[in-house]
């Protein structure tokens, strides 16, 4: 499982997130590389109400076994039975994206 971090710009005004704001986010990926997903990763989250992502960092969990927070632990089953999943974090980063 590919496990990615970065940060993204929330763009829909749903008053889950501040338009226009970056937020941290953690991503769980059954496919493992990254090269060959990363426009698939795009999509789901722009369906989400996210644009403008960097991905930060990404490593490989081989299973649930070694996380220990239970929210990182649903996410990562919903991911291998739905191939995406992802958790954002409700506090704003303080970031200009720099691409």
């Amino acid at each position: 499982m590919l496990l990615l971090h970065g940060t993204a710009e929330f763009t829909e005004e749903d008053g889950r997130f501040e338009k226009g704001k970056r937020y941290a986010f953690n991503m769980f990926s059954r496919d493992e590389n990254l090269n060959e997903i990363i426009e698939d990763v795009a999509l789901y989250l722009g369906d989400l109400g996210w644009n403008e992502i960097d991905v930060k960092k990404t490593g490989k969990v081989a299973s649930d076994a070694k996380i220990t927070k239970p929210l990182l632990q649903q996410a990562f089953s919903y991911a291998k039975k739905n191939r995406f999943s992802v958790i954002t974090y409700q506090d704003p980063v303080d970031e200009e994206l720099k691409l």
